[in-house]
């Protein structure tokens, strides 16, 4: 596994892995860090398993460990979320800074495999600081140490990742999706109206929302629609699927024109858009964007500041992609 960190609480530190967004400890390190005994801390496991909290192969990996009698082993590691669930059970006051601390040590993580990419975002015309402190600021803000932070950190990471791979590439600064597609659906206003509240009903039904939800406060709705079709001439403003999706998501939720409800209807609208227009995707919908990473987007859209729209607009572009891609400006 990766490096090395040292968390420190008292009179025993334990050294903790890093790798892969997460941290990770082996059943002697949770002995001394919740301090408790093998049996008990394995009998915690062992519910967590049983109980379908978590799954095993999800949060469980195996590592190659040399023992002081100078043998190899496969030794077991738990991730953050095992070692959360295991410091639940133990309540320890330990756990707690233990989990305020892997915060922290994550969130540096991750700025520092962002600053190998920081030129290279630059030269593309992405600032570095933008997207460094819209992490911050959401991770804070959203309290997200679970699997739905890790899901924020893997969007980001990977989107940092995607630019590396534009190195080997001679093109110039990128700009987001360029392409100009034909035959393109649009939202209509009337059925956008009766599907929002067929999923307000459902959300009721399920305790998951109030009357609130889907209310119009004013032509925010309507202008968010329309906006995405409107042109000068024979130029479209957003001429493809992907740039037409990002916009109405990024509208919706910064715009809040419903009065309880607006990151769900965003992405409740960019999913029914995106398949009105399947035929104009590399991919179904589904492949696309999965429900996890729909959640971090609309987190990240939602705490990002408006001078970083064009910021998240190309982040949630990089995810849809076009059919004939290389040959459109997708990325």
């Amino acid at each position: 596994m990766g490096n090395i960190v040292i968390f420190e609480s008292g009179d025993q530190p334990v050294q903790v892995r890093l790798e892969g967004e997460t941290v990770w400890l082996n059943l002697q390190q949770l002995t001394v860090l919740f301090g408790r005994d093998k049996s008990v801390i394995s009998r915690h496991l062992k519910n967590v398993f049983d109980s379908k909290e978590l799954e095993r192969d999800s949060v469980v990996a195996k590592n190659a460990t040399t023992a002081a009698d100078g043998k190899t082993y496969q030794v077991e590691y738990f991730n953050l979320d095992a070692i959360i669930s295991v410091g639940y059970r133990v309540n320890s006051s330990r756990a707690t800074r233990f989990r305020q601390w892997a915060t922290t040590v994550l969130r540096q993580h991750l700025v520092d495999g962002y600053t190998l990419n920081q030129q290279r975002l630059r030269e593309r015309g992405i600032e570095f600081e933008q997207a460094l402190d819209l992490l911050s600021r959401t991770l804070a803000n959203q309290q997200l140490v679970s699997a739905e932070g890790e899901t924020v950190l893997g969007v980001i990471a990977d989107y940092a990742r995607s630019w590396s791979l534009l190195q080997g590439y001679d093109e110039q600064s990128l700009t987001g999706q360029t392409a100009r597609q034909c035959g393109m659906q649009a939202l209509n206003l009337d059925d956008a109206l009766v599907a929002i509240a067929q999923l307000k009903a459902e959300l009721i039904a399920k305790g998951e929302a109030t009357e609130l939800f889907g209310q119009l406060r004013g032509a925010g709705l309507t202008s968010a629609i329309a906006t995405i079709e409107q042109g000068f001439g024979d130029e479209l403003f957003y001429p493809n699927v992907a740039s037409r999706a990002a916009h109405l998501l990024y509208f919706v939720i910064k715009n809040h024109p419903l009065a309880d409800g607006n990151k769900r209807t965003g992405s409740f609208q960019f999913l029914w858009y995106l398949r009105l227009n399947q035929h104009l995707l590399e991919r179904p919908v589904d492949r696309l964007v999965n429900d996890n990473t729909l959640v971090a987007l609309a987190l990240l859209v939602a705490e990002s500041k408006p001078e970083q729209k064009e910021l998240m607009v190309k982040l949630v572009e990089h995810f849809v992609l076009l059919k004939d891609s290389a040959n459109t400006g997708g990325i």
